[in-house]
């Protein structure tokens, strides 16, 4: 299995969320970091299986979140970059 990075960006993304899930409803915020880190297990599991969408990068949607996890496969390291908001403009994804 491959190591696992994941960058500041990607957890500042992850904490603001949750911040906003707290806000929400008590514990969703735990909730969304839970199903997130779930995500990533499965990332890590089959790296492979979701599709560049952007040079070297692959995207998985989050089923039960409005989310895309943003990462990238090198030989060893899978590199989380960023818990996207779908809702945020596209063209802030990859910067």
């Amino acid at each position: 299995m491959k190591q696992l990075v994941i960058t500041n960006r990607a957890i500042l993304d992850i904490e603001k969320a949750k911040k906003w899930y707290e806000k929400q409803q008590e514990q969703l915020g735990n909730k969304f970091v839970d199903y997130v880190f779930k995500c990533v297990d499965d990332i890590q599991t089959n790296p492979l299986f979701y599709p560049n969408k952007y040079k070297y990068v692959r995207e998985m949607y989050i089923k039960k979140y409005p989310y895309v996890i943003i990462y990238s496969v090198e030989e060893k390291i899978i590199f989380i970059l960023r818990v996207f908001p779908c809702k945020t403009s596209p063209k802030k994804k990859y910067k």
